[in-house]
């Protein structure tokens, strides 16, 4: 797929039919939004269309879990992308319940991903197009194992594009993580999970690839009559990244939390945007979303609640908080409520503070140095988004990244400690 993303085209991207073939065709009317998308408004892509990008083929796949494993729940199995390419091998990894098959030419799947992702979206667009590798994971009964998505890349003048689709079955649980660590220059994922009746997802997405890359992430989600997922997203790494995740609560009784994390310094963009679609009555969102900035740093928390008129005794709720650490960081939250039911309770609010000077001076008082006093009080900030993950090993997980983070150790150590 020799197209360059200077010219913003697909023109190069050739024999695709049904699904893909729609979406090249939306991709080419629309291309990548400007400043007069209201979604996008904080959030600039004009820097892409500088950037002279391929996209990834058939390259080499290098083992590279050892640097991921140390941070991960016991015995996870893990599936591999490298540069956006995904290894075939890693399949004989998968634990008992979960069935896989290749996404293309399996037209009935990728309509089903079409369906659940963002619509009119410039990455469900570009990447279903564009797709450098999909899979499609089939969850049944309990799955014991982990099961971690490990995307590493080596390349930055490659534009990645891989593709997962998760079917949980009715009654299905499983823990998975999502894991970026990659040096391409556009790592653009695209994730379609369906949870059914009465199921479980516990999830995790980490968001840690070079200084130099740029990442936008598409998510969407759909859950089922009494079906539950407790998610967790931190983003610390790149020069521009973009998380956006949309939910549709379709059945009844579901239960979603959706809290993140995000850690900027020096001149990064970390983006959170989400959409929490409540189309069925008695279900329960939640969102807590905290952001660190240092330097000249910018973070962004889009968050829209959108409440059906079907949807009864809805409770959804989010809040954002940012610590500043520097006067030049900058920090922008707009979140959103639509409500058409009258009998709900939703809430949501947004703050944006600096280190307590008081609380630093006592803890200088009692023998602290600046740093760690620092560090104390930045892990006490964040220490309630982290606390709401329900699932010991996928905090236990994360915690490293933060602590690597506020003492200042180098990030491509991180998953190490």
């Amino acid at each position: 797929m020799p197209a360059s993303m200077m010219q913003l085209s697909l023109d190069g991207v050739t024999g695709l039919t049904g699904v893909r073939e729609g979406a090249q065709r939306r991709w080419q009317n629309t291309g990548w939004p400007d400043h007069r998308a209201e979604q996008w408004r904080f959030t600039r892509l004009s820097g892409l269309q500088k950037m002279d990008l391929r996209f990834a083929e058939s390259v080499a796949i290098k083992a590279e879990n050892r640097e991921f494993s140390a941070a991960m729940p016991d015995n996870a199995a893990f599936l591999s992308f490298s540069n956006g390419v995904f290894d075939q091998a890693s399949l004989d990894n998968l634990p008992k319940g979960v069935k896989a098959s290749q996404l293309d030419g399996d037209e009935v799947t990728l309509l089903a991903v079409a369906e659940l992702v963002p619509q009119s979206h410039p990455i469900s667009d570009l990447s279903l197009a564009a797709m450098t590798s999909g899979i499609h994971l089939e969850i049944s009964g309990s799955v014991e194992i982990p099961i971690v998505l490990a995307f590493t890349g080596d390349d930055n003048s490659l534009s990645a594009h891989p593709v997962v689709s998760i079917k949980i079955n009715d009654g299905a649980s499983v823990v998975i993580a999502e894991w970026h660590r990659s040096n391409v220059g556009l790592s653009a994922p695209l994730m379609a999970i369906e949870v059914g009746k009465k199921a479980r997802l516990d999830y995790a997405k980490v968001q840690q690839d070079s200084a130099a890359s740029t990442h936008l992430a598409a998510t969407g989600l759909k859950l089922g009559d009494g079906s539950i997922f407790d998610g967790f997203q931190i983003s610390v790494g790149g020069k521009l990244a973009r998380l956006e995740t949309h939910i549709t609560l379709a059945g009844e009784n579901a239960d979603c939390t959706l809290s993140a994390i995000y850690l900027g310094r020096a001149s990064q963009h970390h983006d959170i945007t989400t959409n929490m679609n409540h189309l069925k009555g008695h279900c329960l969102s939640s969102q807590v979303i905290r952001g660190v900035l240092d330097d000249k740093a910018r973070g962004v928390f889009q968050g829209k609640v959108h409440v059906a008129p079907d949807a009864q005794k809805t409770d959804g709720q989010q809040m954002s908080r940012v610590l500043l650490l520097s006067r030049k960081a900058e920090a922008d939250a707009k979140p959103e409520l639509e409500i058409y039911a009258d009998d709900v309770l939703c809430a949501h609010g947004a703050t944006v503070g600096e280190l307590d000077e008081n609380q630093l001076f006592y803890l200088a008082s009692r023998g602290i140095d600046a740093q760690t006093a620092r560090a104390m009080l930045i892990s006490a900030f964040l220490d309630d988004a982290i606390d709401s993950i329900k699932h010991d090993g996928l905090s236990a997980m994360l915690r490293p990244i933060t602590t690597a983070w506020m003492t200042d150790v180098d990030l491509n150590s991180a998953g190490e400690l």
